[in-house]
């Protein structure tokens, strides 16, 4: 672990800003060379060094600035560093001497290690937060604007064998690195070559019956491999070898299905939360609607609806993943004096599930309820009045009938046949049978709350006209500041991409108020 360094205030006589003057006003660079330091601090990185012992670091502040530099003109690690050693505007921003080469592109992949390791990732959002709130800027109602956007991945989508075959290959290699005999007799064991995993076997794979069979081979091949592990005395005790025979288990049981005779024969259809990259383990199919499909990540937010929208917080998941569990995740990572009293969002977020679990956090949900399926010419549940706390039901007709629960807690009301066989709805409310039951929902009350509070015009205004405020900011986070896709492989790197891409979001309307108190 290295030790701290921390950055010097004195100026020196070929500092970029002595030699230079100052940058334009309102850049993303007088921002920094004039307030970086409220932005980010040495000791806000204390904790990811030592206090005495090892190398002094570079001060953490300046590497930091490098990352939101970084994330904000969109370059590579290298190519940072080259704009540290000889563009003068990052060298003003930094507080450089002109003469200054930079650093080696690893000191940010190090850096960003240490803020991973230390939990220190969301850092750089935090401090626009703390800084917004000293300028008066979150300043309003306590309420959040939740959404999602795609998040594309870094690693490449694979098809059927190529997961095997690169699933095989990792085993290979794990086992290689614990026991290097063990692993050459390895893959001297199995059918097929896995020096090159991208490379497919021979075969004719246009024709299904031909490609069916060379799959079952690839299975077989990857189930061998698998048994001779087992088999193998503490090959399973060493961590990378455990990992890697985990994940070719799962590539093996997601695509294929093992017959009577014990072949495996592929899977027919797609299951939920496919592995889709061997590269990439947590990568999956997503869905932001029924025709845009994406491959990564899902990527949610929550924005403060004060008058200056600023994000609050962020959380990446699978993108297999739906909206709405995604809620909790983004009040739990904020501190409890930043959490909201109520969230808003669309029908994804107006079930009863994520209700129940954001009124275990004391927080309030705002959001269409969900319709259901609705049948023309039909009489649906919504037409029914119910009254849990009364105990009763009533159908449009008029008629009334108890709630009862059962032994497993389920709730029903059922109208008696006799009232239903007499009722003139009878044809659209219960056709084909002798009576019409209703079921509550374990969060029925909740639900019921919630369309109540919809009812209510002024609400349902407020709805419709303050969800929409979030779209630009996932706008700026997705498409302005890079985190549309993905630059790094798994989702804790995903997370940090995107809150020192939230950081910059919150710091335009920052800037913008840190330049009329100092104007």
């Amino acid at each position: 672990m290295g030790m701290l360094k921390t950055r010097s205030a004195q100026v020196g006589l070929f500092d970029a800003a002595v030699v230079m003057g100052p940058l334009p006003e309102g850049s993303f660079f007088a921002l920094l060379a004039e307030h970086g330091d409220r932005i980010v601090r040495d000791e806000d990185f204390a904790a990811c060094y030592s206090e005495r012992m090892g190398r002094p670091s570079i001060p953490p502040s300046q590497l930091a600035k490098v990352l939101l530099l970084q994330h904000r003109t969109g370059v590579s690690d290298e190519q940072a560093m080259e704009c540290v050693g000889w563009d003068l505007r990052w060298k003003v921003a930094l507080g450089l001497a002109i003469d200054h080469h930079g650093w080696h592109p690893t000191s940010l992949t190090k850096f960003r290690a240490r803020l991973l390791l230390h939990k220190k990732d969301g850092i750089a959002l935090e401090n626009t937060l703390r800084l917004a709130r000293e300028l008066g800027l979150l300043d309003g109602p306590l309420e959040q604007i939740v959404d999602s956007t795609p998040m594309l991945g870094a690693a490449a989508t694979q098809d059927t064998v190529r997961l095997v075959r690169f699933g095989v290959r990792k085993l290979i290699d794990a086992v290689t690195a614990a026991d290097a005999p063990a692993g050459e007799t390895l893959a001297n064991g199995l059918q097929f070559d896995y020096a090159q995993p991208a490379v497919k076997p021979e075969c004719q794979w246009r024709f299904k019956a031909e490609r069916e069979r060379m799959l079952t081979r690839v299975a077989q091949d990857a189930q061998r491999a698998l048994c001779a592990v087992e088999q193998a005395d503490g090959l399973l005790d060493d961590e990378p070898v455990a990992s890697a025979y985990e994940l070719l288990s799962e590539l093996i049981g997601q695509d294929f299905d093992v017959d009577q005779d014990g072949v495996p024969r592929l899977h027919r259809g797609t299951r939920p939360g496919r592995v889709i990259s061997v590269i990439d383990p947590e990568m999956q199919h997503g869905r932001k609607s029924s025709h845009a499909r994406f491959d990564g990540y899902k990527l949610s937010a929550a924005v403060s609806n004060t008058s200056e929208p600023l994000i609050m917080a962020v959380h990446v998941a699978p993108g297999g993943e739906s909206d709405g569990p995604q809620a909790k995740h983004l009040i739990d990572t904020q501190p409890p004096e930043q959490r909201p009293d109520r969230i808003l969002g669309d029908t994804a977020y107006g079930n009863g599930v994520v209700r129940s679990e954001l009124a275990e956090r004391d927080v309030e949900v705002l959001a269409p309820v969900p319709d259901g399926a609705v049948v023309e010419d039909r009489v649906g549940k919504r037409e029914f009045t119910i009254d849990p706390a009364g105990g009763t039901v009533t159908c449009p007709a008029g008629h009334t009938a108890q709630i009862t629960t059962s032994k497993k807690g389920v709730r029903t009301a059922r109208i008696s046949k006799a009232v239903c066989g007499a009722c003139p709805l009878k044809d659209k409310c219960c056709p084909g049978r002798p009576s019409r039951q209703i079921a509550l929902g374990e969060h029925e009350e909740l639900q019921i709350a919630a369309r109540q509070a919809l009812a209510d015009p002024d609400t349902a205004a407020h709805l419709r006209h303050t969800r929409p405020r979030i779209e630009r900011l996932l706008g700026l986070l997705a498409c302005r500041y890079g985190a549309r896709r993905s630059r790094y492989i798994g989702s804790e790197k995903a997370t940090l991409q995107a809150s020192w891409a939230a950081a910059l979001v919150n710091l335009n309307p920052i800037g913008r108020q840190l330049a009329a108190a100092t104007g």
